[in-house]
């Protein structure tokens, strides 16, 4: 095979890998975001509420 035609094969085949893991990323967001994204709101205010209490030694 030319190396031409395996390097546009090879092309192709990772174009087709990156729509797949796009499609799952897709999938994953749609099944998950709201509760990640509310996850992340929960932890960022845990931390600003440890941050603005001063240590004390």
């Amino acid at each position: 095979m030319p190396k031409e035609n395996r390097n546009v094969q090879l092309e192709r085949i990772s174009r087709q890998n990156k729509e797949k893991c796009a499609a799952f990323i897709v999938k994953m967001i749609e099944k998950y975001g709201k509760e990640v994204l509310e996850e992340i709101q929960k932890e960022e205010k845990e931390h600003e509420t440890n941050s603005e209490t001063p240590t004390t030694i």
